[in-house]
């Protein structure tokens, strides 16, 4: 069976596509994915708490993704252990164009004549590439973006509207650029010399790994000689600063507003939460979280979850809060 997107799949389908057990009318037909709150009829959410039972038997959604362990009443089900990530997957067949006609490459992009592009790279209206950049295949550039001398894309990524990526940034594959990132501008640099503040040259690059997504309107400073570093499977939220030289290891999340400082080491699965701040030239350990608005000013170098300003254990920090407010009163 041939799959593409379409206005609407039959249950039984959706259960084939996916490889998943289901329970139920498999004739019905659903037409999009929807949050439990949303309550649309013909449309597939999911359950995954025992809690939300009741609500779920009781809305007009025509079909559910549920654990094994607790379907939902009186309705039709698809069964997985992680509906959440089922529902992720069926969610991108019911996906809506993006921008119509960006199927090519736009007569008023401009390409300097050294740069490579694969044959089924897309580029968008008014899209500046300089010279000796590299697009690989299926890599989308979307209109107004300026890739500037010696770049280097991966295959399938999509960089959206108004990105910027200055000279020498590497991008790996199926990196994901939400619009307005800028990538590879000048580190905070300067020197003082007579009482005035000297530039200092910032001459590294920015590389990015594969699988990558970066928010919308963050950036991410070149290294002063070497390279600032997001590792493979990063998720990066937007309004998010990396300084230059920050290296971040693999699958970390860090989130809205977070600021990295220069030479910081960040290991892997690392969360960092909304706002949260470092000092640079320190470490961070594998596994760690920091909850939001946490203040990183020493290494972290044992797994965990830590909070404050600034950051201790969570636990330490929890005790600290309630003995403050119980001297409050």
């Amino acid at each position: 069976m041939t799959w593409v997107n379409q206005m609407s799949y039959l249950l039984s389908e959706l259960a084939e596509k996916f490889e998943v057990m289901f329970t139920g009318d498999g004739s019905i037909r659903i037409e999009g994915v929807c949050g439990l709150s949303d309550d649309k009829k013909n449309h597939l959410a999911f359950v995954s708490q025992r809690s939300f039972l009741d609500s779920a038997s009781a809305s007009q959604i025509s079909g559910f993704i549920s654990h094994p362990d607790f379907p939902v009443p009186d309705k039709p089900n698809l069964v997985s252990e992680n509906p959440e990530y089922l529902i992720a997957k069926i969610a991108t067949l019911f996906a809506t164009s993006k921008l119509t006609g960006l199927d090519a490459i736009h007569p008023s992009a401009t390409i300097d004549e050294t740069s490579y592009i694969a044959a089924n790279a897309q580029i968008g209206a008014n899209a500046v590439i300089g010279a000796n950049v590299s697009i690989s295949e299926g890599t989308q550039i979307f209109p107004n973006v300026v890739i500037m001398d010696r770049c280097e894309i991966g295959a399938n990524c999509i960089i959206y509207p108004n990105c910027t990526l200055r000279e020498d940034t590497i991008l790996g594959e199926r990196v994901v650029l939400q619009a307005g990132v800028s990538i590879g501008a000048d580190g905070f640099g300067y020197v003082m010399n007579n009482r005035k503040h000297y530039k200092i040259p910032q001459l590294g690059k920015v590389v990015i790994e594969d699988d990558v997504e970066i928010g919308a309107n963050s950036t991410i400073d070149r290294a002063r000689f070497n390279e600032t570093r997001v590792g493979k499977g990063t998720k990066i939220d937007n309004l998010v600063m990396l300084a230059h030289n920050v290296k971040v290891g693999e699958d970390c999340l860090i989130v809205s507003q977070v600021g990295i400082s220069g030479s910081t080491q960040i290991g892997d699965r690392v969360v960092l939460a909304g706002q949260v701040g470092t000092v640079g030239h320190i470490t961070i350990a594998d596994d760690v979280t920091v909850l939001g608005k946490g203040g990183v000013t020493k290494d972290i170098l044992t797994p965990g979850t830590y909070a404050g300003m600034p950051i201790k254990p969570v636990k330490v920090w929890l005790r600290a809060i309630a003995k403050l407010y119980r001297s409050l009163k």
